[in-house]
């Protein structure tokens, strides 16, 4: 398989401010961000046990999961600006053993992980390539499908702002999730009206288990 590649993405500086994550003049994410990164959180560490998240970011879902009872936290990051904060900001838990950091695009990193590791997974990845525009979880689903254990939970940045639309709930099912394991909540967002990525006031919390 080609190793995925992004040059341009991993050599473009990631810059911080006191609201915003902004690479090669996107934002990447943005602190009103926050009551979702929380549910999504929620929602990846129901189960406790191993974590996974994808897209550290700045940081807001990684602070959540580490509000729940869980037994670990690993962390998929492939820009080295971003990988250098997560380091920063998570030390003493790196050092204790309580996370740990892949350096790499998911694309590349999952394939050497064992199947049926997970017990939650968080998804929060950018859309690097054109064709992820449609929504870079839609790639994800058949690996997350083989990483979690029976019964783990998959959640992820939807792009959908009121329900799972029939095209999206296909793509779950043909990754070999069960249409009665797929739901979701709604959850509250004030994006600013500058916001360059979401306008909407709701936004979608999936939450799909992997059948016992």
């Amino acid at each position: 398989m080609p190793k995925y590649q992004a040059p341009e993405w991993g050599n473009a500086p990631a810059i911080y401010d006191d609201h915003t994550l902004k690479i090669l003049g996107n934002e990447v994410m943005e602190d009103w961000e926050m009551p979702y990164m929380n549910r999504l959180a929620a929602v990846a560490t129901q189960n406790g046990g191993a974590i996974l998240e994808l897209g550290y970011g700045m940081g807001i879902s990684s602070r959540a999961i580490h509000e729940h009872d869980i037994e670990s936290h690993t962390v998929i990051e492939a820009h080295p600006d971003v990988i250098q904060k997560c380091v920063q900001d998570n030390r003493q838990r790196l050092i204790d053993g309580k996370m740990r950091i892949c350096s790499g695009f998911w694309q590349n990193v999952t394939p050497t992980m064992a199947s049926e590791t997970f017990d939650g997974i968080l998804f929060d990845t950018y859309p690097i390539g054109e064709d992820e525009m449609i929504g870079p979880h839609m790639f994800f689903f058949d690996e997350a499908h083989r990483l979690l254990k029976p019964g783990g939970v998959l959640t992820y940045y939807s792009d959908e702002a009121v329900d799972l639309k029939p095209p999206h709930v296909q793509r779950l099912v043909e990754a070999g999730f069960s249409e009665a394991a797929i739901d979701f909540e709604v959850c509250e967002v004030t994006p600013p009206e500058n916001c360059e990525y979401w306008s909407d006031s709701t936004i979608i919390v999936p939450i799909v288990r992997k059948d016992s």
